[in-house]
């Protein structure tokens, strides 16, 4: 039987690189959500704990003092819907739009993990580079924006959500080449 030594950053970097390789292969959304909320989860809470980082203080400037709880509650409504049945075993999660919500998950996750002073993962940067062509004022102050250069990049906006991921699992192919 094999064992696993793993501390909790590789763990959630294993999780969020997963999910960024099943959403580019346009795969099962719910198992894209579990992993990247899982993985967004143990980062978040990591820099959390070490009061460090961007997405840390954007969240504080953000969320309205005592608000913090209703935030989190919307933002984790699918993930603890997916991961619990305790209190809730028949109800049925209506009205997410599981694919922004994927990509929101993953994004936060991927902020998490530069914040905490990591290198994007290969997974990560096509990622990133992949949302910056979809919605370019979206990382407007980041160097990503930078990286939106070629025309299949530009032109990703008019594609439709299939296409789209087909450009990202392209580019994640030429990111992991260069790698």
């Amino acid at each position: 039987m094999a064992e696993i030594r793993i501390n909790k950053v590789d763990a959630a970097r294993r999780q969020i690189d997963v999910a960024i390789r099943l959403l580019f292969s346009n795969d099962d959304p719910v198992a894209i959500h579990t992993l990247s909320a899982a993985g967004f989860r143990i980062l978040r809470d990591i820099v959390h704990k070490n009061k460090k980082g961007r997405i840390q203080q954007h969240f504080k400037d953000i969320i309205k003092p005592g608000m913090e709880k209703e935030l989190w509650k919307v933002v984790n409504k699918a993930a603890n819907f997916f991961k619990h049945a305790d209190s809730d075993a028949d109800e049925i999660l209506e009205g997410v739009q599981i694919e922004k919500a994927n990509d929101a998950m993953i994004l936060l996750a991927c902020f998490c993990y530069r914040d905490l002073g990591y290198q994007f993962t290969p997974e990560m940067g096509a990622f990133m580079t992949w949302s910056a062509a979809l919605d370019p004022k979206l990382l407007e102050n980041t160097p990503l924006k930078d990286l939106v250069k070629t025309q299949e990049l530009n032109s990703i906006r008019s594609l439709s959500r299939k296409n789209q991921l087909e450009v990202g699992k392209n580019l994640l192919s030429q990111v992991r080449q260069d790698a």
